[in-house]
C-alpha cells in the first residue's frame, strides 16, 4: 500500500529545495555594474552560482539570493561589466611580447631610432641568455619604421653589428615584416639567386640583388618557417601559457588565435589540458585555410574542450596598410623611395585562391573570417562573398572581415548587404594614425580609416580589436581609440567617426560574442549567462573621454572565479 505525505511536508520541502538551489554563491554590489542589455543598461548588483549569473538587478532584489554561505563581495566604487572578447588577435604570438625583445615605440616601449633598437636588443641578449638558447636565436618584436627616426627599417647589417654569430630577426609591429642578420638569412636560404616568394618581396640592397635583410609578407612567413625549427620544443607551451596570461591581465575571458595551422592548435589544446598549465580563459582558434582545410571542416564548434575550440577558417587577402603591403586600388600617397609611383600594394593570395576558399567554407557552412585591408582586396572579398552566396543560399555563417582599414563607404554597403560583419582597427588611429595621414593614404582618407561612423549610421554591429602582438591587447587603448581617434601626435583622425562609449564598449563585448555565435552566453551581463566579469578602476561611462586610456583593470573574472588581480 502506497504511503501518503502529507501536503504541509511536501511544501516545507520543496521550499527548502527551492531556497538551497537558489542561494548565491557570491554577489557583487557596491559600485556601478554595466551590463550592455538595452532595456537594463545598469544594476545595482549581480549574485553567482556556479559559474552562472543567478541574477541582476536592484539591490534589494539580489540580495533575496542571499544564503550563510553567500560571499558578498563590495566593488568599493569601482566599475563591473562583461568580460571582454577578443575580437581578433593571436594569442600564442601575444607569448612573444612577454618573452623576446620589446622593440615598440612608446608608450609601449622606448624604441626611437636604430640605436636603441641595437641597445634594447643587446640588453635582452645579457640578460636572457636562456632564451636565446631556447629560442635558437636572438628575437626582437614590435619596431615601427614609422616610428623611427630614421623613417625606414633596420637592415641586416645594423643586426649584425649586434650579433654575427648567430641568427637574429626582428619583426615588424605589424607582424607581416621583418628583418634578419647574415646568418638568418643564411639559415633561411636566402640569397642574391633568391627570386620574390609569390605574395612576398625579398628587399634587396641598392644596386644589387642581395637581400638587405627586410622580408615582406609571405618571405617573412618562409623564413620564420625555417628559423621556427630551431626553437625549443619545451617553449611553445610556454608562449600559449604567456600570451593567455597577458591578455587575461587586460580584462579578456575570452581570447582568439586568429591564424594558425593544425600542429600549433594541438599544441594548444595539449597545452590546455594540462592541469599545471592553467589555461583560465576561453580560446577559438581559426585555421589558415590556405594551409589546411580538414582539421576545421572536422572539429569546428561553438563548444569548448578544456578552454579550447575551433571556430572555422581564417583567409588573408592582403597585408599591412602601414608596412605598405596592404593591396589598395589607387596608388600610395607618399611611398618609400624604392616604390613607383603607381604602386598599389600587392595581394597575398589571387582571386582564383579567395573564390575557392570563400566557396569551400559556404559550402560546408564553417565561418570564415578575412582579412583585408586596401579597397583592392575588399572588392575581392565583397565579389566572393556575393558568388558564394549566390552558389550556396544564405544562411547565417557569419562571415566577417578582419580590418578593412582603408574600406571604402560603398564597400560597407555592400557588406551589409552580404550580412558580414565587421570587425574594424580603430586602434590605427593612435598607433597609425599620423602615417596614414602623411605617407600611406593623404589627409582625406586617413580620416575614413577604421569608419565606425559609417556602421553606426547603418546600424550595423562591428567589433573592435587589437590584433596583438601587433600592438598590446590593452582593452583601454581599444576603448580609447574607438571613442576619441586621437593619434600619437593628439590629432582627432575622422571626427565623424568617432563613437560613444557604451557603443565602443558594446563592440568589446556583446557584439563580439555574437561575432563568435556566442552571445547566447557572454558578452552582457543577463541571467543564465557565464558570470564572465572584468573590474574596471572608474566606469568608463562616467569619465572625461580623453582619459579613457587611463583606465585600469583591476580584476579579470572567469565564471565566477578571480583569474587576474592588479598587484
Amino acid at each position: 500500500m502506497r504511503q501518503l505525505i502529507p501536503a504541509a511536508a511536501l511544501l516545507c520541502g520543496w521550499a527548502a529545495s527551492v531556497y538551497a538551489q537558489e542561494q548565491a554563491d557570491a554577489i557583487w554590489t557596491g559600485g556601478p555594474i554595466l551590463t550592455m542589455e538595452d532595456d537594463t543598461p545598469r544594476a545595482e548588483a549581480v549574485a553567482v552560482k556556479n559559474g552562472v549569473i543567478l541574477a541582476i538587478g536592484s539591490l534589494q532584489d539580489v540580495s533575496s539570493f542571499e544564503g550563510e554561505n553567500t560571499i558578498q563581495i563590495d566593488l568599493d566604487g569601482k566599475t563591473l561589466l562583461p568580460g571582454f572578447v577578443d575580437a581578433h588577435g593571436h594569442v600564442f604570438l601575444i607569448g612573444l611580447q612577454a618573452l623576446v625583445a620589446n622593440m615598440q615605440a612608446p608608450p609601449d616601449g622606448e624604441i626611437s631610432d636604430i640605436p636603441a633598437m641595437q641597445r634594447v636588443l643587446s640588453a635582452w641578449m645579457r640578460e636572457h641568455p636562456g632564451r636565446v638558447d631556447s629560442f635558437g636565436m636572438v628575437m626582437g618584436f614590435g619596431y615601427d619604421d614609422a616610428q623611427l627616426a630614421e623613417q625606414r627599417h633596420p637592415t641586416r647589417d645594423a643586426l649584425d653589428e649586434v650579433v654575427d654569430d648567430k641568427p637574429a630577426m626582428v619583426i615588424h609591429q605589424s607582424g607581416h615584416l621583418a628583418t634578419l642578420n647574415s646568418k638568418a638569412l643564411e639559415i633561411s636560404g636566402y640569397s642574391s639567386e633568391t627570386p620574390d616568394p609569390a605574395g612576398g618581396v625579398i628587399r634587396r640592397r641598392v644596386g644589387s640583388q642581395e637581400p638587405n635583410g627586410v622580408l615582406e609578407e609571405t618571405a617573412f612567413f618562409g623564413a620564420l618557417g625555417q628559423l621556427a625549427r630551431s626553437v625549443d620544443p619545451l617553449v611553445t607551451p610556454m608562449l600559449f601559457k604567456a600570451g593567455v596570461d597577458l591578455v587575461t591581465s587586460y580584462g579578456y575571458t575570452t581570447a582568439q588565435e586568429g591564424r594558425t595551422n593544425p600542429s600549433i592548435v594541438r599544441l594548444m589544446q595539449a597545452t590546455a589540458a594540462d592541469p599545471n598549465m592553467d589555461i583560465p580563459i576561453d580560446v577559438v582558434a581559426y585555421i589558415d585555410v590556405l594551409v589546411d582545410r580538414d582539421i576545421a571542416l572536422q572539429e569546428h564548434s561553438t563548444t569548448y574542450k578544456d578552454r579550447i575550440r575551433i571556430g572555422g577558417y581564417k583567409l588573408t587577402i592582403d597585408g599591412s596598410p602601414q608596412g605598405f603591403t596592404a593591396l589598395r586600388d589607387r596608388p600610395y600617397y607618399d611611398p618609400p623611395s624604392q616604390y613607383r609611383r603607381d604602386y598599389l600594394g600587392y595581394a597575398a593570395a589571387d582571386s582564383d585562391t579567395v573564390f575557392d576558399a570563400i566557396d569551400f567554407a559556404f559550402a560546408n557552412n564553417v565561418q570564415i573570417i578575412t582579412h583585408a585591408n586596401g579597397e583592392g582586396a575588399m572588392d575581392i572579398h565583397i565579389a566572393a562573398i556575393q558568388a558564394a552566396t549566390e552558389n550556396h543560399g544564405i544562411a547565417d555563417r557569419r562571415s566577417v572581415l578582419i580590418h578593412g582599414q582603408f574600406v571604402r563607404e560603398d564597400q560597407i554597403d555592400s557588406y551589409n548587404r552580404l550580412d558580414v560583419f565587421p570587425s574594424l582597427f580603430p586602434m590605427h588611429t593612435f598607433y597609425w594614425g599620423d602615417w596614414h595621414r602623411d605617407r600611406t593614404v593623404g589627409p582625406e582618407k586617413a580620416d575614413n580609416i577604421s569608419p565606425t561612423g559609417w556602421l553606426v549610421e547603418r546600424g550595423m554591429m562591428f567589433s573592435s580589436h587589437h590584433d596583438a602582438p601587433v600592438a598590446f591587447p590593452d582593452s583601454m587603448r581599444i576603448l580609447d581609440a574607438t571613442v576619441t581617434r586621437r593619434s600619437r601626435s593628439g590629432d582627432i583622425i575622422g571626427p565623424e567617426h568617432r563613437v560613444d562609449v557604451m557603443t565602443a564598449l558594446k563592440a568589446m563585448t556583446i557584439w563580439p560574442a555574437y561575432q563568435h555565435f556566442e552571445e547566447d552566453r557572454k558578452g552582457s551581463l543577463k541571467v543564465g549567462k557565464l558570470a564572465d566579469f572584468v573590474v574596471l578602476s572608474e566606469d568608463p561611462t562616467a569619465v572625461d573621454p580623453e582619459t579613457l586610456d587611463q583606465l585600469k583593470v583591476l580584476q579579470t573574472i572567469k565564471e565566477g572565479r578571480v583569474i587576474y588581480q592588479r598587484p
